[in-house]
């Protein structure tokens, strides 16, 4: 019996391993990229366009207004990103709304490493790869 729960307890382990269980679920950080990028420079490309956190499960992602999040896609758009499944369609899909960043004229936010370094996310985890300089 013993042997058994080793045995399991092994191959448990090792799926695991390599999987960055110390950190969520990457989500909106999968859905964009750019040639040369990897999770961490997209993390920091997301949190210098506006986005609080780089990982979709904390809170304060969740409270952002529709506007800002497309003003958020568009500077990453700006920025070189693509998504990788089509989109974002925020002034198609928002037509209704009238959306101050899908107005004509409207100002797209650029990236800025000082909104980045002070994001909720980078004053929490102040190690965190997407918060060093």
């Amino acid at each position: 019996m013993k042997k058994i729960l080793k045995l399991l307890s092994g191959m448990v382990l090792s799926s695991i391993a390599g999987c960055n269980i110390d950190k969520p679920a990457p989500g909106v950080l999968s859905a964009w990229e750019k040639p040369g990028a990897d999770f961490t420079e997209v993390g920091k490309a997301l949190l210098e366009c506006g986005m609080p956190t780089p990982y979709d499960v904390f809170p304060e992602n969740k409270k952002l207004s529709i506007n800002a999040e497309a003003s958020i896609d568009a500077c990453m758009i700006q920025s070189g990103f693509h998504y990788k499944w089509g989109g974002p369609y925020w002034c198609y899909t928002f037509k209704e709304e009238n959306l101050p960043i899908c107005r004509p004229g409207a100002v797209i936010p650029q990236r800025s490493v000082k909104r980045r370094l002070n994001s909720p996310y980078c004053k929490r985890y102040k190690n965190a790869d997407e918060c060093q300089s």
